[in-house]
């Protein structure tokens, strides 16, 4: 590693499909900055420093190597770990970037890594988590509809992904759904979590879904913080299939390693190949969309999103390196912070409209979840 080199930010896994997202996001935006690109295969590190056009290296990292990892994050002003599963990789970069007085971006993490970096008298560093799409974007947008009238009562979100996975996102994937980051079927009443409130349905016509889906309600960690964040008393979320068979029926066969009890890298790489088999002959796409109710002066108000996008890892990346321009910009106080309080509504919105992978973005205020929605096929 040059000498000469201090990097405004040092990038884990920065030639993967976030990675190289996020990398090209930071260009675009800051083209002065510093950059230390690694992972495990220096040439393809080389190659993306190249394509970007940002001044900086290329290194070979190696995550489970504390001194390859200590001296990757040396000199950084900010470190950006894009490498996965999240579950696998946990604080271990984080704890790297803080020795070295760096700050830290994660586009992943959730619960596990917020539990991890805030035992009493432990991470002492300034950390943002969930700095992604989902979680990350699917907090943060909901939240600025929710700040957008006086009084929020009732929150429905559909969210739904349909795009190639690699085998971190699959691993990861499976825990979500196994409840490791979340509940199945859960609810927000009256301000609290409720358990097995709600249930799967099939068919639902959705808007700008384009063919009927089925729906798993999944209350997640980001989506449980809302009502205590905005007011909301009522929250119903679910995660959309469209036309997912083969990764549905993977799905159900997974239960063990979806809990974490055996053979979870096997279990991703089969999901990563099922959801080939669902992607083969289509395009992929993103799809989300809230609509909140409540009151605005006194009236009835209702303010409704919609976005859909054709690149997860686009998405992601976007997310993680707005977080990191968040972080250098200064003024986050040590400790850890979601991305979703600490990125800026107002750029994200402005970002996600100029970022080619989303096409289409709406914000209204009628509703957009209308009685159509809930119709519905066989269960």
């Amino acid at each position: 590693m040059s000498e000469h080199i201090t990097p405004t930010v040092a990038v884990v896994g920065a030639y993967g499909a976030v990675g190289a997202a996020a990398v090209q996001a930071i260009a675009d935006r800051r083209p002065d900055a510093v950059v230390r690109l690694g992972g495990r295969d220096r040439a393809q590190a080389e190659s993306l420093l190249a394509k970007c056009g940002l001044r900086g290296e290329a290194v070979a990292v190696d995550l489970y190597d504390g001194r390859s990892l200590a001296e990757f994050c040396r000199g950084a002003r900010a470190v950006l770990n894009c490498a996965g599963p999240s579950y696998q990789v946990l604080d271990r970069v984080a704890w790297a970037a803080a020795a070295a007085g760096a700050d830290y971006v994660d586009p992943g993490g959730d619960e596990p890594l917020l539990e991890a970096l805030t035992r009493p008298g432990t991470f002492t560093g300034t950390a943002v988590i969930t700095a992604g799409m989902q979680p990350g974007l699917t907090g943060l947008l909901p939240r600025h509809l929710c700040m957008t009238m006086s009084d929020p009562q009732r929150l429905t979100a559909y969210v739904g992904t349909m795009d190639r996975l690699t085998p971190a996102g699959a691993a990861d994937y499976l825990l979500s759904m196994g409840g490791a980051y979340g509940e199945a079927r859960g609810a927000i009443r009256g301000g609290i979590r409720v358990e097995r409130e709600l249930e799967p349905r099939t068919g639902v016509e959705l808007p700008y879904a384009g063919n009927r889906v089925d729906v798993y309600p999944y209350l997640s960690f980001e989506s449980a913080r809302l009502p205590e964040i905005t007011g909301l008393s009522e929250i119903d979320w679910y995660n959309v299939f469209d036309g997912g068979a083969h990764m549905m029926n993977c799905l159900s066969r997974l239960q063990g390693a979806m809990r974490g009890e055996s053979g979870l890298a096997e279990a991703a790489e089969e999901l990563t190949r099922a959801a080939a088999l669902d992607l083969f002959g289509r395009d992929p796409f993103q799809l989300m969309l809230f609509e909140v109710t409540g009151a605005d002066d006194g009236r009835p108000a209702t303010r409704s999103l919609a976005l859909r996008a054709d690149d997860t890892y686009a998405l992601t990346g976007l997310a993680g390196a707005l977080a990191v321009l968040a972080v250098l910009g200064g003024g986050l106080a040590p400790g850890v912070h979601f991305g979703s309080d600490v990125l800026d509504a107002g750029q994200v919105l402005a970002a996600l409209r100029a970022e080619p992978a989303v096409t289409l973005l709406d914000i209204t205020d009628r509703p957009i979840l209308a009685a159509r929605a809930m119709e519905e096929g066989e269960l």
